[in-house]
Formats: structure tokens, C-alpha cells, sequence
């Protein structure tokens, strides 16, 4: 429950919204009104925080597809229309109290049946009668990361039925989805596919949805997550595929595979033949039933069970009696407004041919009115009425979902109205209508009430006390108290004119003021009013509690037991402490207890594996946390959720008519990240759901629980057991409203890998009871996949003690269709205990008996998980072997980039501590954690140049811990040297033998020359230096270490010509063209958004004997010929080229041309020797122009040409 403002104040808010006037009305007799538990779907979170501030909303929460959020709220009819007139779509019933007498009886006809079975037995019949495998590439976490794909197969169909469905269901973190603003979410779409052994993908992507958690400000994106039910035939699928399109100014697209698992896929030993696992109980069971039950277990079997008193007794089913005396009110409502007889009171119907009845009605001006359509019975018909003013304009229109359905305004202007009454959707039938005048307002009444409260408890005299406010005649008559016996009659004052004259004030003082009234009781003006109003004269009335449990149910404080069941009740064994029932109206979590300790007792001596199970595990049961709440809720307001006290300030709503919305959730007040330290899900209003309490620990119930862990140390697991839903959680439950949503610490992933896998256990024993699974999305820590809930029991227990503590929610929503879908029904907190007609007040109990036996069977799958927690507490118990891990680093040991690793737990989780600077880890050392809540572990890196060593230790769960593990790795960022014995520049003549040595070597400590092509040039050391033809000549040597630094040099030579001629000595000058390329020019990274030249240079060398020349260059490329491209992509603007030099006439940058059309850059006009050059180019970029990721280049031919050899 997330919620609740007082009803009286809902109803005094709507009828000032109405009338102007203050005008409400009280519930029929001094009952509470009448609640139903509906679907309201909410446009955002503001909407959900209005709902919640202002209505009675349940634990439920559903995110839909397009942002809308789908709340179930605690509703009269009153308040139906309000959140439909905000605008709010109200969906399905879920449940409606109206069938509270009904589970009643059907409750009370089982107890007979059973009273007389019982009789008979004994007098006879009288007369006449999700981890990776192996190892796997490390690659650095992309811009989604999926967290878990699993398949499974749940039982689907009416409750009873074994038709069952393959399900997948895929979580995925994306980090461009983001919350902007308060509410809106924005990034990109993911698209799912999946595929079998074959690999192939379906056809039809799916497109996530987007889990966002709206309660805390800003709303606050968790991570997308999807549930498909599979196609017929489609069982065995191994992987899945997230794709994601490119965002603007972020991620690029994206592809991520991700394999697929088998959620619940363990099989876990079989019970024996025999085992005894049918019900323990027949109906509902209230907490005195179900202490007598097993007080009984527990002396029938002292061997195994035994029976321990809690140290405090509770606050006790119990209230301080209370009357509001208000006129003719009844005692236990809000003071109402105050309505004469009928002015108009008359019948109809509606039908297909008449489906609008216009009734006419004739007012004076100024006259307040109260209007009442209902059908025939009462609340058959889902009726709209609306009226008319004289003119015909519709003035105000009410459709609650329901009947009856009210109109109170005041009519402003004299004249004939119509009253115009329809049927939703084409609804038909009967229908009674009047109009009532209204002489009084409920302000006016408000004013006039005294509220008394007797000093003693109803059961200890408080009911016994009595009052009656009583009229004297004449005038001027003096205002007296009285007291006869435990009568407090008040006699009212009157003025000149005989009229009374006392006001509210002037009466509490007076009774308070008279030693034997205020010895009975205590007297207030109505929630802190200033009692300005005139009493009216109130018959005579008994103060009441309101408790109408039966005398079974004792008054007073309740003493809890808390029964302890193994064969070693020593404390040496482990310990598990199992809880139900602190939130009053989940009914069927204290039979979810009761069950659990008959299991284990009476299968003992039968069942060999429960009694290895009892001899090395203490399990330890406290049936009903909150009995004194769970009496009240199924005797008094099926709706109660919390403890019975009233924290209500005199001033505030500690008035009867606000009894219902009294007490503290227990659930939020324990010490661990409460309410009390800044953390957010729990309230300070004495009236939510979710008050925290005056203090944390302030109710005995919650230190009982406390005391349990404080007393026994061997407890090492805890479940405390909720309904509805179907969720499994632990810690951390909490985190703070603070735009961050910090959460309590999150355990390391070796220890939430722990919870999953204990759970695992525990959830497969669910599901083995009737094939229900706890879906994935549903299974975490509770502030992931529900809400915050502040100084709940699970965080307290896990942080305080260290004890591994879950929390159950049972009631799994039923998919009923058993063709498709995924839509799903909730249960509720009552559901249908066997047949129709058997749920609570708060339960859902359709009557085409789809959920039939929802309530029985819902307790009997979570007690055998509660089984599978004692199987993992025996687990722990017995594990004496430290777990084992293996580092991942796809197998590199060495390499030039930095190295990805991660480690993986391969025998059973852990948390791993780690070292990388060679050092020996210790249990301080850092651990080795998840990328996010709820994610995969870790990609770690190792950059440091240079030998890195990393060394790790693994502890388990029970502190078994591994020998330290080494694994080193070398990141060589250093390219290898090459030495040759030819000198750059050296000058050889044609046809001149020279030997050619070179070698290569990496640094000391560097990975190595590579073994294959690790040190080669284009000519073999060891053979000559090519010198056959004259000019400018190149060798190249090229060094490869081993993991792929490469260094390159290059040797320029000159050969010169060798000529001989003969007889003579002399020579001559051979025609010569020389033209010597120095280092390729690099224009460095281009910078996309940005106007800029780009520069590049580079050297030649020229050799001309001719007359004449010219250097020039040309794009040979038949493509985009004069741009740089980049694979397909190619550069708008043109490269651009100069050059220039001492002996050459070179030009401005021109853009460079294809092989048909050369670009100059150099013409010279005489011979010129090794002429230095300088080649320059240019490339323009502007800031609007689209860069493709990767190198852009263009092979460029370089020619020295004449026309004068």
C-alpha cells in the first residue's frame, strides 16, 4: 500500500468541489463505505503521486508500453468519480468488499462443516440421521549491454488447469536512454529477435519496453525489459539479438548478441512417494486459529518442535471507545450534512427503446439540492446522471462506474431543471430517483461535533460507558453535566428565546471539566475544529470500539509465538527464520506458514530427505507478524494493512470515523535505511499505508522480529512473506529521493549471484507445486523490480545482522488465455480460498470460477518455497569447499592495446578481490563488482605499459576462501629498432657489388620479434644491394615485435651511371630525369563540425639533365578522381597541391587532376642536381560536412617530364 488520506476528508474535498457549500453525507449506518479495488490508469508520475497522496493505493505498479503507469486503488464509488473526472481510465475490478459478509459466511459454513465432521468423528452419526560457458571474447561494453535473456514455461489457464506456454524474457541497459526534464524519457529504439540451434532469427523484431521507475523525482530509467510468449513449436532457442539504430549527436548503431538460459531449468530431488503436502488447513485462518493449530503441532511433536513466547506481547486487538456525537449521525461516521425528506422520489427504467429518461424537476433560486439516481437492486446498473439547467445547458455530468450515482449543487436560478439519466455503454434496467433538499452543511456539522473517547479499552468497560446530549426547556438555561453510573449526560444550555445556545467548545469543556465525566472519558471537538457550532441534541448511544471479531478472538494484547522446528535446537545448526502476515489483509501468508511447519514435522519420519534436512537446519516460524491488524481485516475492514494503533493526533483524524486508516506498516519501521535516515517509500502521516511510525522499532510486533535475529545467531536466511504479485526480492529495498535514487548498498555481484542462485532453488519448488514461475523481471532487489520501501524488514535483516534475507510477495498474476498474449490477471490479497464466493473483501474471486482455489494453492506453491529455502540453508551448512574462478581474457596474454579481462565464478558465486600491480590481494583488496544494478560483471582493463600481474582470491558465501590466483599479462607499446649498414644517402655507381646486413630487436622486457615475416626488406639481408639501375634507388626494412608494433625504414641510394668509352678520355652526360619521393604526407585527424584547412607535406628530390622540365602530379583513380575517400565515402571539397623549390618556378595550391589532365607544381628551365623540393597539400573541410569514421586516402602518380632531353 502506498497511500491513504482520511474518507472523511475525500468526501468533504469532493461536495466543495460540487456545491460550494461544504455539503457531505454519511455512510449508511456507522459501517465503513464500501470499497472496490480497481485498475486506474495514470498518464505520469505526477498523476501517480496525486492518486497516491489523496487515494488508497495497493503495492501494485505496471509501467505500460506508452509511459502510462497502471495503479491499483482502494476506491469507493464517491472516489471512482473523482478519478474519473481528473481524467484517469478506470479499468478492471479487482476486488470489492461487498463480498466481505459473503466470504463470511462461506468461511463460517466451512467451520461448521468442519464443527460437525468433527462430532461425528467422535460420537458417530445420532439417530435418525545465466553465466557464459567456457571462455568468451571480452569486448569493452557497448552502448547496450543485455543483462539476461532466459526462456521458461509457465502453467497458463484457469487456476486447477496444466496447459502451459514458452515464454522469453530479455533485460537490456542502454546508455543514451536517458530523463530529461521530470518525465520524459528519450534514446533509441532496441529491437529484439531470437534464434534457435540453426541461427537463424525470426523475422519480426519485437520492440522493448522501457522500465522506468516513477516514483522517485525525476523519474528515473532502469533499464528496458521484454516478455514474449513464443510461438507453438518454438522451444529451444539459443541466442538473441538487440539492435539499435544510430542516435542523434551519440551511439552509433549497433548490434549485441546475448545467450539464452533456461529460467527454473534445475531439477531438484523429488519428494518421496507419500509425501505429505495436501493442505493443513481448510479455510482462512485467523492468527488466534492458526497459534492453536500449531501450539497443537508443536505437542504432538516435542522431539521436534517447540514453542518459544516473543518477549513483548502486542499492542492487542483493541480500541479506546469512541462515539461522534453529530445529531442523528451515526457514531462512528463523519459529521454529515444534514437532508430533508424527499422533494421529489419516484422510479423509471431505461431501455433499448427508451435508453434516456429525462426527469423534470422545479427549484427555487438559491436552493442546494441533493440528487440520487440507483439501480434496481441497488448497484445493478452502471447508470450516468447528469442535469439540465431551465435553458437546456448540461450543467454537471457524474458517471462513478457505478450506481448510485449523486448530484448535490445549488440551483442559482429559479426554474424548471431536467434531470437526464442513461446507462454506460447502453446499460438497461430499472431505477430509483428523488431529490432531497439540503438544510445543512457538513462545515456547519463539523463545528457542532464533540467526539468522545472513554479511558478504558471497549472490552475493559469503554463499550459500557454511555451519553446523551439532551435539551432543556425554558430560556437561559445554564449548560450541565451529569453523570449517573457510566451515563455522561450533557444538558444544553439555552439563550433568551429558549433556543440552544452550547457550542462544541463549551461542551468539551464542560465534560472535561467535570471530574467524573473526564474519570469515563475524554472529550475533542471534531478533528482540532474550533467548535463554534451549536450542539444539536443527541439521543442517548454506548461508546463502541467497533471490534466485532468473535469471542474466539480475545481482546487485548496477543501474545505471539514464535515456534522453533528441528531435531538440534541448540543453535548449532543453520538457522531460518520464516515471517508472515505483516501487512494485516495477505491472508494467505499466514497459511503460507502454517503449511510450511506441518511439512516439515510430519514428513519427518517418512521422508528421509526431510529429516536430513531437520537434523542440520533450525528453522524458526513466526506465523503472523501482525495478528491484532489481521483480526481487525478479517472481522472489521478486510482492507486493513497495518498494526492497530492510533498515532492520530487529538487535532488530527484519531476520530472513529478515520479507524480504518489507523496503525503503522511494520514493513516500514525497522532501523535499516528508514524513513528516519532520508530514505524515501514510507511516510510520515499517521493515516498512509505506509506510516513509518513514530520512531523506528516503536511497535512491539516489529521488535519481536528484531529480537528473533538478535537471539539467535545461527539464523544465516529469512523470508518475510507478502502477497500480491508474485515477486521473490531482497536487499537492497531502499534508496533516497534525492534525483540520484541512491540505494541502500547494492551487494557485490558474487553475493546478488548468491541470491539469484539460493532463489533459484526456492523458486523452482514453486513452480514445482502447480507450475507457476516467479517471473525474472520480478526477481531482485526489491528497490529494482518494485519500489523503495524504507525500513523494510529484509534491509534490516541484511544489514544489521548479515543475515541473507528475502521477501515473498505469493499471488502470482494468472495469464487465464491458453492460445496467446501475456496479459495478466491479478489475484489480489484475498483471492477465492476454494470455490466462488470464498476470496476476501480483497481478493479477486470471479464467478466464472477462474481463480478458484487461488488462495489455497497460492499458500501451498510458497511454503514449498519455503521448503527450498531450507534446502539452501542446508547447502550453506554442509559447504565446506572454497569456490573456484577463472580470469577471462579471451585467451590474450600479450598484446599492444590495452587488455580486457573480466572473471568468472565457475563453481559457485563469490565475492572475488583482486590486485593489478602484482601485490598479493587480501579480504580489503577491491572486489570485483557488476556494471550497473542488476547487470554482468565488470569488463576491467589493463593500460599500464609494461608487465602487469594480477593476482585474485575468492570467498563464498559461508567464508570458504580460494588460494590466491596469478595470471600476468604484457602490454609492449614500444615498436622494435632496425640497424643496416647502408647509410641513408650513400651514392654507388652502376652495376657496383654491395653487401646488404640489417637486423631488427624489440626493447628488453618487450614481447619479441615476431617469428613469422618479423624483420624483412625488399631486399634479403645477407644478398647485395640492387645498383643495376641508375637513379634515385629505395630499400625498405620492415619490423614486426609479436604483438603487431611495427616499425618501418627506408634507405634512399643513388646509383650513378656507369659509362666506358674507348681511345679517348672524356665523357658524356646521358639523358637523366631523377625524381626522389621522401616520407607519404599525413593530414593527422580531421575534426568533424569544424571549418578548417587541412595541411599536409612532404620532400622530392629532382635530377634533370634536360633543357627544359616539369614536376606534376595526378589522381590516376577513375573515382571521385581529385578527392580523398574513405571506402565508399568520399570528401566534398577537392585535394589541393603546391610545391616549391630553390631551382624550380612552382604556383599557387591547385586542385590536383586526373591522369588525362596532370597538375604542375614545378616547371624548370635549365638541368638542375638533387634539387630539394618541398611538396604541399591541402585539404578544406567545412563544419556542416558528414566524416565517416576510418582513414581517408588516394594513391597520387608523381612525374618528371620533358620536352628538351
Amino acid at each position: 500500500m502506498v497511500g491513504k488520506k482520511s474518507l472523511t476528508a475525500l468526501c468533504c474535498a469532493s461536495a466543495l468541489l460540487l456545491s460550494g457549500g461544504g455539503i457531505a453525507y454519511a455512510a449508511a449506518g456507522d459501517g465503513n463505505p464500501y470499497e472496490s479495488l480497481v485498475e486506474v490508469t495514470v498518464p505520469n508520475q505526477d498523476a501517480v503521486d496525486s492518486v497516491v497522496e489523496h487515494y488508497d493505493a495497493a503495492e501494485y505498479k505496471r509501467v505500460e508500453a506508452d509511459g502510462s503507469i497502471m495503479l491499483n486503488v482502494f476506491a469507493t464509488a464517491e472516489d471512482l468519480g473523482q478519478l474519473k473526472a481528473a481524467g484517469y481510465t478506470i479499468g478492471a475490478t479487482i476486488e470489492d468488499s461487498n463480498t466481505g459478509s459473503i466470504r463470511m459466511e462461506q468461511r463460517q459454513a466451512v467451520l461448521d462443516e468442519e464443527a460437525l465432521a468433527a462430532d461425528l468423528a467422535e460420537n458417530g452419526m445420532p439417530k435418525g440421521g545465466t553465466k557464459f560457458q567456457g571462455k568468451s571474447v571480452v569486448p569493452t561494453p557497448g552502448d547496450t549491454v543485455i543483462q539476461r535473456a532466459v526462456t521458461f514455461t509457465d502453467v497458463v489457464g484457469p487456476s486447477g488447469g496444466t496447459t502451459t506456454a514458452r515464454f522469453l524474457y530479455v533485460e537490456a541497459f542502454n546508455k543514451s536512454t536517458k530523463v530529461t526534464g521530470t518525465t520524459t524519457v528519450t534514446g533509441p529504439t532496441l529491437a529484439l529477435t531470437y534464434a534457435g540451434a540453426d541461427g537463424v532469427y525470426n523475422a519480426t523484431a519485437t520492440n522493448m519496453g522501457r522500465f522506468v521507475d516513477t516514483d522517485p523525482t525525476p523519474d528515473y530509467y532502469m533499464y528496458h525489459r521484454q516478455l514474449i510468449r513464443l510461438p507453438a513449436g518454438v522451444t529451444d532457442l539459443k541466442t538473441i539479438r538487440i539492435a539499435t539504430a544510430a542516435t542523434t549527436g551519440g551511439a552509433s548503431a549497433s548490434v549485441e548478441t546475448f545467450p539464452v538460459t533456461e529460467w527454473l531449468g534445475k531439477d531438484l530431488p523429488p519428494h518421496v512417494a507419500g509425501f505429505k503436502n495436501t493442505p493443513f488447513f481448510t479455510h482462512y485462518m485467523d492468527p488466534t486459529e492458526n497459534r492453536a493449530d500449531l501450539d497443537a503441532l508443536a505437542a504432538a511433536n516435542p522431539n521436534l518442535m517447540s514453542v518459544v513466547n516473543m518477549p513483548e506481547k502486542t499492542s492487542g486487538y483493541q480500541r479506546k471507545s469512541q462515539a461522534i456525537m453529530s445529531g442523528s449521525n451515526g457514531i462512528g461516521t463523519a459529521p454529515a450534512a444534514l437532508v430533508g425528506d424527499p422533494l421529489l422520489d419516484t422510479t423509471g427504467e431505461i431501455t433499448a427503446a427508451q435508453p434516456v429518461a429525462n426527469i423534470p424537476f422545479t427549484a427555487t433560486a438559491g436552493q442546494a439540492i441533493l440528487a440520487t439516481v440507483d439501480g434496481v437492486p441497488s448497484g445493478s446498473t452502471d447508470l450516468i446522471l447528469a442535469i439540465k439547467d431551465p435553458s437546456g445547458a448540461t450543467l454537471q455530468t457524474v458517471d462513478t462506474g457505478t450506481s448510485p450515482e449523486v448530484i448535490n449543487r445549488t440551483l442559482t436560478t429559479a426554474g424548471t431543471y431536467t434531470f437526464v439519466v442513461s446507462g454506460f455503454q447502453g446499460d438497461l434496467g430499472d431505477f430509483t430517483f428523488k431529490v432531497q433538499p439540503v438544510l445543512g452543511s457538513a462545515a456547519a456539522a463539523q463545528a457542532s461535533a464533540v467526539v468522545l473517547t472513554s479511558k478504558d479499552w471497549g472490552q475493559d468497560g469503554g463499550d459500557q460507558v454511555m451519553s446523551e446530549f439532551r435539551s432543556q426547556t425554558g430560556a437561559n438555561r445554564p449548560l450541565s453535566v451529569a453523570v449517573n453510573g457510566k451515563l455522561v449526560e450533557v444538558f444544553l444550555g439555552t439563550d433568551a428565546a429558549g433556543a440552544l445556545n452550547s457550542t462544541a467548545a463549551q461542551v468539551v469543556a464542560a465534560i472535561n471539566a467535570k471530574p467524573e465525566a473526564a474519570a469515563l472519558l475524554t472529550a475533542m471537538t471534531y478533528r482540532g475544529n474550533a467548535g463554534a457550532g451549536i450542539v444539536p441534541v443527541r439521543a442517548r448511544v454506548n461508546l463502541d470500539d467497533f471490534l466485532i471479531a468473535p469471542a474466539s478472538v480475545a481482546r487485548g494484547p496477543f501474545q505471539q509465538h514464535l515456534y522453533r522446528i528441528g531435531s538440534h535446537r541448540d543453535g548449532t545448526k543453520p538457522g531460518v527464520f520464516l515471517f508472515c502476515q505483516q501487512h494485516a489483509r495477505e491472508w494467505a501468508t499466514g497459511l503460507t506458514c502454517l503449511q510450511t511447519a506441518h511439512e516439515l514435522v510430519e514428513n519427518y519420519a517418512t521422508d528421509p530427505y526431510t529429516k536430513e534436512l531437520l537434523d542440520n537446519v533450525e528453522v524458526f516460524i513466526s506465523p503472523n507478524s501482525n495478528p491484532d491488524g489481521a483480526h481487525y481485516s478479517m472481522y472489521d475492514s478486510s482492507v486493513q494493512r497495518k498494526t492497530m494503533p492510533n498515532y492520530c493526533p487529538a487535532t488530527g483524524n484519531s476520530d472513529p470515523a478515520a479507524r480504518t486508516t489507523w496503525g503503522t506498516d511494520m514493513n516500514r519501521n525497522s532501523g535499516s535505511y528508514s524513513l528516519f535516515d532520508g530514505y524515501f517509500g514510507a511516510s510520515t502521516s499517521c493515516t498512509s499505508e505506509t506510516y513509518a511510525g513514530p520512531s523506528e522499532y516503536s511497535e512491539p510486533e516489529t521488535r519481536n522480529e528484531g529480537w528473533v535475529l538478535d537471539t539467535f545467531p545461527n539464523i544465516k536466511f529469512a523470508n518475510n512473506i507478502h502477497s500480491y504479485g508474485g515477486y521473490f526480492m531482497w536487499a537492497p529495498g531502499a534508496y533516497k529521493n534525492d534525483g540520484f535514487r541512491t540505494t541502500s548498498p547494492a551487494p557485490n555481484i558474487g553475493i546478488e549471484k548468491y541470491f539469484f542462485d539460493a532463489g533459484e532453488n526456492i523458486l523452482k519448488r514453486i513452480k514445482d507445486s502447480r507450475g507457476t514461475v516467479i517471473l525474472p523481471e520480478r526477481t531482485g532487489p526489491i528497490a529494482d523490480v518494485l519500489y523503495s520501501a524504507a525500513g523494510n524488514s529484509a534491509d534490516d535483516a541484511w544489514y544489521r545482522k548479515g543475515v541473507i534475507s528475502y521477501s515473498f510477495e505469493t499471488g502470482a498474476d494468472r495469464i487465464l488465455s491458453t492460445s496467446t498474449g501475456t496479459a495478466a490477471t491479478i489475484v489480489g490479497f484475498q483471492p477465492c480460498f476454494a470455490g466462488v464466493g470464498t476470496g476476501g473483501g480483497q481478493g479477486s474471486c470471479p464467478t466464472n470460477g477462474s481463480l478458484s482455489n487461488e488462495g489455497r494453492d497460492e499458500a501451498l506453491e510458497f511454503a514449498a518455497g519455503n521448503f527450498g529455502l531450507v534446502e539452501s540453508a542446508y547447502a550453506y551448512g554442509k559447504d565446506v569447499t572454497p569456490p573456484t574462478t577463472t580470469l577471462d581474457a579471451d585467451g590474450v596474454t600479450q598484446s599492444k592495446s590495452p587488455i580486457n579481462f573480466r572473471f568468472s565464478m565457475d563453481s559457485e558465486p563469490s565475492v572475488i578481490h583482486y590486485t593489478t600491480d602484482g601485490s598479493t590481494p587480501t579480504l580489503s583488496s577491491p572486489t570485483y563488482e557488476a556494471q550497473r544494478a542488476r547487470s554482468v560483471g565488470q569488463v576491467l582493463t589493463l593500460s599500464t605499459p609494461g608487465v602487469n600481474t594480477v593476482k585474485w582470491l575468492a570467498v563464498d558465501i559461508k567464508g570458504n576462501t580460494a588460494a590466491v590466483q596469478t595470471k600476468s599479462f604484457l602490454l609492449d607499446t614500444v615498436a622494435p629498432t632496425i640497424t643496416t649498414n647502408i647509410a641513408d644517402g650513400a651514392v654507388y655507381t652502376q652495376g657496383q657489388p654491395v653487401p646488404l646486413t640489417f637486423s631488427c630487436a624489440d626493447e628488453a622486457g618487450g614481447s619479441g620479434i615476431a617469428t613469422t615475416n618479423g624483420c624483412v626488406g625488399s631486399t634479403a639481408s645477407g644478398s647485395n644491394l640492387p645498383t643495376g639501375t641508375a637513379g634515385m634507388q629505395v630499400l625498405t626494412i620492415t619490423a614486426t615485435d609479436a604483438v603487431g608494433n611495427v616499425t618501418v625504414k627506408t634507405v634512399n641510394y643513388r646509383v650513378l651511371d656507369a659509362v666506358n668509352t674507348g681511345g679517348t678520355v672524356g665523357g658524356s652526360v646521358g639523358a637523366t630525369l631523377g625524381l626522389t619521393l621522401g616520407t607519404a604526407p599525413s593530414f593527422g585527424a580531421f575534426t568533424p563540425g569544424v571549418d578548417k584547412d587541412y595541411t599536409a607535406a612532404t620532400t622530392a628530390t629532382v635530377v634533370t639533365t634536360a633543357g627544359d622540365a616539369a614536376l606534376s602530379v595526378a589522381d590516376p583513380s577513375a573515382i571521385n578522381t581529385g578527392k580523398l575517400m574513405n571506402g565508399t565515402f568520399t570528401l566534398a571539397q577537392p585535394l589541393q597541391a603546391m610545391a616549391t623549390s630553390a631551382g624550380g618556378t612552382g604556383s599557387a595550391f591547385k586542385p590536383v587532376g586526373g591522369s588525362a589532365a596532370p597538375t604542375t607544381l614545378l616547371t624548370y628551365s635549365a638541368p638542375k642536381s638533387n634539387d630539394a623540393v618541398t611538396m604541399t597539400f591541402k585539404q578544406t573541410i567545412g563544419r556542416t560536412e558528414a566524416l565517416r569514421t576510418g582513414p581517408y586516402s588516394k594513391t597520387l602518380t608523381f612525374t618528371l617530364s620533358t620536352t628538351t632531353p
